[in-house]
């Protein structure tokens, strides 16, 4: 190898690396800065009742952060949700995504939202499912006027055809740090069925 082509290649190494960096930042960029809610994330399990068995189904739902409006690529601000359904049981467990809601602490609903992937998912025993949920800050709904103090996230999953409604409530903790009291997982009560 000569030393041009090893100066070039260097040069398109350092390049390469500049373009990741300046690509990641970008990435962290899209969610408004200073605004965290908690528990990260939240537990919620499914328990049969009256039995003292293992959890059929555990979800554990984050919320991700606010998204920042981006008029150039005609991107709306969103609350952005990411749930975990793991399917621990021997059960059949579907999720339909039409059964999301997200609602303030003044009880003031968001549209429905966008769900990645689309459509309701089969969890047959052992699978696991993350699914990512956007949901727009409604007509004049900026984050700055619309409360985000608290958030209630709703869905509902059928195990064995089954309907079981679950809840996760969140907090902002504003400055976006850590608060020492949702330093690990919090579970919301079990919901039997």
């Amino acid at each position: 190898m000569t030393l041009k082509s090893t100066a070039i290649t260097r040069t398109t190494l350092i390049s390469l690396v500049g373009l990741l960096i300046a690509g990641s930042g970008c990435a962290s960029q899209s969610y408004v800065s200073g605004i965290s809610f908690y528990p990260q994330p939240a537990m919620v399990r499914v328990v049969r009742g009256g039995a003292d068995e293992q959890s059929p189904l555990t979800v554990q739902a984050s919320i991700e952060g606010v998204r920042r409006a981006d008029p150039d690529r005609n991107i709306a601000p969103a609350v952005v949700a990411k749930l975990s359904f793991d399917n621990s049981g021997p059960s059949h467990v579907t999720f339909d995504p039409n059964s999301l809601e997200l609602q303030n602490g003044s009880l003031r609903p968001f549209p429905p939202p966008q769900v990645q992937p689309p459509g309701i998912i089969d969890l047959a025993p052992g699978q696991r499912q993350d699914v990512i949920a956007t949901f727009l800050l409604p007509p004049a709904g900026a984050p700055q006027a619309m409360s985000l103090t608290n958030l209630r996230l709703r869905w509902e999953v059928r195990i064995d055809n089954y309907p079981v409604p679950q809840t996760a409530l969140f907090e902002e903790q504003a400055g976006g740090s850590s608060s020492p009291q949702y330093s690990s997982p919090q579970y919301t009560p079990d919901i039997a069925y």
